[in-house]
């Protein structure tokens, strides 16, 4: 059982990504989900200051599907030289153990956790359960969007614990979330987060 491993190339409506976007910040994959919600709720602009982020093409197509929901602002951000790009298709091979593993996720989250697996980012923002279960079983560095508003304030993104707390509200009523990660979310300290803040 194959699944195709390479080298990740940027690309996009933007091929200076990686010549004119030179940011000192973590590199990370983005699934449909997070970027949904992270753009219904007004922050995804901030997340690309804070994170390189990279969303794989097949991703890029679902999530701007003509009138979906925030689909003209990521068009928009697509095309401007920040810090999103949109990567091709991965290539070559990986292990029987990670293909199987990959084949059970839908093709947007399967190539998100595919091109990370390649090396193409730090860490993941997912917000599908199968792909969260993934990646803990084989050890995939992941967060969901509902950390993210923490992460902001920690960069000096957002100014005070109120709009922390706006903010994170606004996503866990977009997304659906379970009790258990809702809490741990809300008490997650810095230090949880450490490895998401460093570049």
């Amino acid at each position: 059982m194959e699944l195709s491993r390479a080298t990740t190339r940027c690309g996009t409506s933007s091929d200076h990504f990686s010549e004119t976007v030179k940011l000192d910040v973590p590199r990370a994959m983005i699934d449909a989900s997070s970027a949904i919600l992270l753009t219904k709720a007004g922050a995804m602009e901030a997340c690309c200051q804070v994170f390189r982020i990279q969303m794989t093409r097949r991703v890029f197509e679902e999530v701007t599907v003509p009138n979906r929901p925030g689909e003209r602002r990521l068009r928009t951000l697509a095309e401007k030289e920040t810090g999103f790009a949109v990567v091709e298709d991965p290539t070559g091979t990986l292990t029987d153990r990670l293909a199987a593993d990959l084949l059970r996720l839908d093709p947007g989250e399967r190539d998100t956790l595919h091109h990370f697996l390649n090396g193409a980012a730090r860490f993941v923002v997912l917000d599908d359960g199968k792909a969260v279960r993934v990646c803990r079983r084989q050890g995939i560095p992941h967060i969901n969007a509902l950390l993210c508003p923490k992460i902001l304030y920690y960069r000096e993104r957002l100014p005070d614990a109120q709009q922390v707390r706006s903010l994170f509200e606004r996503i866990a009523g977009l997304g659906r979330y379970s009790k258990d990660v809702l809490a741990w979310a809300r008490q997650c300290r810095r230090s949880d987060l450490d490895f998401f803040l460093n570049r």
